[in-house]
């Protein structure tokens, strides 16, 4: 013992760590393994007299569990006195002889393997009520045959990833009460958690809260319990396929938007869920998304997540594990920026995991070509158009995939409701109606003068944007190219300045009036060639962010900023529906704001 107290002073004088506690504690009881029942009930009377905290006794008490269970030495840990209160004698020794922890008076043994729960009401490791260690497994194996905890029967394996293994399970006693369904998922957690002994008493009250979402597009979690050294998890048994399985075979080359939505909707809504109680999923990706054989979507794992920080969600259960920061766990091809660095929890975070699985499913590819996004960033990665996507939903997923976080969509709900079809039938709606009025919007809008330069620009198509028909294209020279292309490179990053929460004068100045706006080097190149395409394009993204901005405006009545924004962009799109529509409204609704413009 006293080499386990020296232990002890050395952790509470910060000289070691608490994995080097744990590692020098098991060494301990590799040399002498009677220390386990006499170190179980010393420190069991540590935590009862305040001496010693919850967290480094439950860790030393894993340690002394693993090690029964590997060394199959030693008392069983449920009568072991780990898990009751033991009185110390005045010298702080343990009693001679540790006393059987209590057991329930029908307490069945059952088969071979199969495991007994004993209820202490003493017990300290698991909060009130909680069940006590179980006698371990026979061989400390878990395979298919196997009976966890006198009643889940283990039938198939499912799968496996970091967390540990997925099998499918017969629960006896809902076969015994004639339930149609007495199948289950059981999930048993892998060794890296059975190394970090306070995630058992985190990750019940994670299964607790997960078991509060009670919501369509989550997977519903059962229980949270151990038997002998393992540690499991029960829950709904789903039929279907998981994304990445259908990505790695069908959906390889991508699918059409209209079949993705779907996915995407259900997947938003799973997440603005669990954002609304707090919990930040981490770890979005085709991998932790189901599609049931009944066409319901299901997001996995959200229970055991990283909860937000108590001050930003509204009767929040503060917790002391943070798997994130803890186990250090993260998908790289998913995992935002912020993660990399174990920044405090947020919703954008799972925002751009979603864009990247958005940009998956559609396309077949990752949008970075599998890169994180500390890697994407260095290297200046941009993702490539999605051309069957509309300009607005094609910005929903380039904002979602912003490295940094002051720079992505502010929240879920935001980016469905940007990405959504209705969005774009109400824009189509208006440029249909736009359309037939061009003419008489231009000249009742902006005058002779517009009307006239309209008129001289009939060779701009209106619903590509800027495309010059029958314009002669000059030969570039490949030191011209290189020119053009570093120049939009520049307009590329004022791109990475807009936000959200740009004022309209920062946008205008960004897109349209500083010295080197997006136009301004747009109209560089233009100059030279009138069709150059990466030009046209930054053009039009210009034209339609300040447009977006006005119409934002125009709905919150500020109809002189939203006015001069349009004025801007129709100096150099002028035969522009959208824009002569917008100008319409606003002139409608606040003439004042058109007066001398």
């Amino acid at each position: 013992m006293k080499e386990l107290q020296l232990l002890l002073r050395q952790f509470l004088a910060r000289e070691i760590t608490l994995d080097d506690l744990r590692d020098g504690f098991r060494q301990l009881l590799e040399a002498d393994p009677e220390l386990a029942a006499v170190a179980a009930a010393w420190l069991d009377a540590g935590e009862r007299d305040g001496l010693l905290s919850s967290a480094v006794c439950n860790a030393l008490k894993s340690v002394i569990v693993s090690h029964m269970a590997a060394t199959n030495h030693g008392p069983n840990p449920a009568s072991s006195g780990i898990f009751g209160i033991l009185d110390m004698d005045e010298d702080g020794a343990p009693p001679a002889e540790a006393e059987p922890s209590p057991r329930t008076a029908n307490a069945d043994e059952g088969e071979k393997g199969s495991a007994t729960y004993v209820r202490d009401p003493d017990a300290t490791t698991l909060g009130d009520n909680a069940e006590v260690m179980p006698e371990p497994l026979a061989d400390g194996r878990v395979e298919i045959g196997a009976l966890i905890g006198g009643r889940y029967e283990l039938l198939s394996q499912l799968g496996s990833g970091g967390m540990g293994r997925v099998f499918k399970a017969r629960d006896r006693l809902r076969a015994e009460a004639q339930d149609r369904n007495p199948n289950i998922a059981l999930k048993v957690l892998s060794e890296e958690f059975k190394l970090h002994p306070d995630s058992m008493i985190a990750l019940q009250r994670e299964v607790r809260r997960a078991q509060q979402l009670a919501h369509p597009n989550v997977i519903t979690v059962h229980e949270f319990f151990r038997d002998g050294p393992h540690l499991y998890m029960t829950m709904e048994l789903l039929e279907g396929r998981a994304l990445n399985e259908l990505c790695n075979s069908e959906y390889a080359n991508g699918i059409p938007y209209e079949e993705a939505w779907p996915i995407i909707d259900s997947v938003c809504r799973a997440l603005q869920y669990g954002h609304e109680k707090g919990i930040v999923h981490s770890d979005i990706k085709p991998a932790n998304v189901f599609l049931c054989d009944d066409g319901t979507v299901k997001v996995l794992d959200l229970g055991i997540s990283r909860p937000m920080s108590p001050g930003n969600v509204p009767n929040s259960e503060e917790t002391a594990f943070d798997p994130g920061k803890r186990l250090g766990s993260l998908t790289p091809a998913y995992a935002a920026l912020e993660m990399w660095y174990q920044a405090t929890p947020d919703p954008r975070d799972d925002i751009y995991a979603l864009s990247c699985m958005t940009y998956v499913l559609l396309t077949g590819r990752h949008p970075f070509g599998g890169a994180s996004a500390r890697d994407a960033k260095d290297q200046g990665l941009v993702p490539e158009r999605i051309e069957s996507l509309s300009r607005g939903q094609w910005n929903a997923l380039l904002n979602g995939l912003a490295f940094e976080r002051e720079l992505r969509t502010a929240s879920v709900e935001k980016f469905r409701r940007e990405f959504e079809p209705q969005a774009v039938m109400r824009r189509n709606r208006r440029y249909a109606v736009a359309a037939t009025l061009a003419v008489v919007l231009v000249a009742s809008l902006v005058g002779i003068r517009y009307y006239t330069q309209a008129v001289e620009n009939r060779t701009i198509e209106d619903s590509a944007g800027g495309q010059v028909a029958a314009a002669e294209r000059p030969d570039l020279t490949p030191e011209q190219v290189t020119r053009f292309d570093s120049m939009l490179q520049l307009a590329e990053m004022q791109f990475t300045e807009v936000t959200p929460d740009l004022t309209s004068e920062e946008l205008a100045y960004l897109m349209s009036l500083g010295p080197n706006s997006v136009v301004s080097i747009a109209g560089s190149i233009l100059d030279v060639d009138p069709g150059y395409e990466g030009a046209l394009s930054a053009r039009r993204r210009a034209f339609d962010l300040m447009i977006d901005k006005a119409e934002d405006l125009e709905e919150d009545g500020a109809y002189d900023a939203a006015y001069q924004l349009t004025q801007l962009a129709v100096e150099f799109m002028p035969l522009n529906s959208r824009v002569l529509n917008l100008q319409r409204d606003i002139c409608n609704k606040a003439p004042d704001s058109c007066v001398g413009q």
